[in-house]
Formats: structure tokens, C-alpha cells, sequence
């Protein structure tokens, strides 16, 4: 006859303390880096969701800007050979003239005749270095070269550094 306590030392029914400790040791490893990879799509993302707003917005502007001044009848301000941090260009449409566009507190605005300011940009991002030359000669169409920085307004811990772009455009009355 068997003895029963024999055959359960043959025939252990557990795991051994090490076991337990080396398969914990490998979930935790793998837990830990599917944590890290989630962090790092995340970060990412929204990098690029700021890279994104910034190039969008920039590109708007500057067409806002270029194809009024081609449609516009006469840069009012700045005048030949200066610069200045606002641009006011005289429209044919007595509801639009003039039209003027600025920055205030990081947002760029757009005021058509005697209507209230229209923002060009939103929170995400802030404007700054907003600058209108007028390069034209005397006697010629005028030419105005514009400037500005956007930056995003990104507050994310995730993502710590702000993504900015600087953009630049000219353009000339159709005389």
C-alpha cells in the first residue's frame, strides 16, 4: 500500500514562491511597457494635433490677408518704404471700408469697415510679431510683405514643448 503523503510531494498541486515571483516579474514587465508605448502614441498625437493647428490657422491667415489686399483699392497704412503692426487697406464696398487687420493679446483680428473685430485665430494658438511692410515704390502698385509668428497655446503635460512657426507672405494690389 501507498502511502498518500508520498505522492504529494512526487505530485506538487502549486507553484514554488519563485515561480509566482518570476511570472509577476514578467506581467509587470509587460504591463509596464504597454503603459510606456500608450504614453508615447499619446504624446504623439497630440504633437501632432499642435502641429496641425498651427500650419492650418498660419495658412488661413496669410490667404485671408493676401486676397484682400489684391482685391483692395489702396493700402491706407502702413505707408511706402515703412512697417507697422497693423494693416488698413481702402475696399470699393462702403460695408468693408476699410479694412483693417491686427493683433491684440496673441489674437489676429480682421475689422471690416465699422464692424466689430473678427478673430482669425482661436485659443489654440497665440499670434505675436505681427508685422506689415509696405515695399512698394512710388507711383507703383503697392506691395505689402506680411509677417507673424503663431505658436500653439498648448498647456499639456504630456506633450511640455510648444510647437511655432513662423509665417511670411507678400502680396500686391491688381491696379
Amino acid at each position: 500500500m501507498t502511502n498518500k503523503l508520498s505522492d504529494k510531494k512526487n505530485f506538487p498541486l502549486g507553484f514554488t514562491l519563485i515561480e509566482t515571483l518570476i511570472y509577476i516579474a514578467i506581467f509587470a514587465i509587460f504591463i509596464i511597457s504597454m503603459a510606456s508605448f500608450s504614453n508615447s502614441l499619446t504624446a504623439s498625437r497630440l504633437r501632432h494635433q499642435m502641429i496641425l493647428e498651427v500650419n492650418d490657422q498660419g495658412f488661413s491667415v496669410i490667404k485671408t490677408i493676401t486676397q484682400t489686399i489684391r482685391d483692395g483699392n489702396q493700402i491706407n497704412s502702413p505707408t511706402i518704404y515703412n512697417s507697422a503692426n497693423n494693416l488698413s487697406i481702402a475696399t470699393q464696398q462702403s460695408a468693408t471700408n476699410p479694412t483693417v487687420f491686427s493683433e491684440n493679446n496673441g489674437v489676429l483680428y480682421i475689422t471690416e469697415g465699422s464692424n466689430a473685430p473678427i478673430a482669425l485665430t482661436n485659443s489654440k494658438v497665440t499670434a505675436s510679431n505681427l508685422l506689415f511692410s509696405n515695399l512698394s515704390l512710388p507711383s507703383t502698385p503697392d506691395i505689402i510683405k506680411i509677417s507673424f509668428t503663431l505658436k500653439s497655446s498648448s498647456t499639456s503635460v504630456i506633450v511640455s514643448d510648444a510647437y511655432s512657426l513662423n509665417f511670411s507672405g507678400s502680396a500686391n494690389l491688381r491696379k
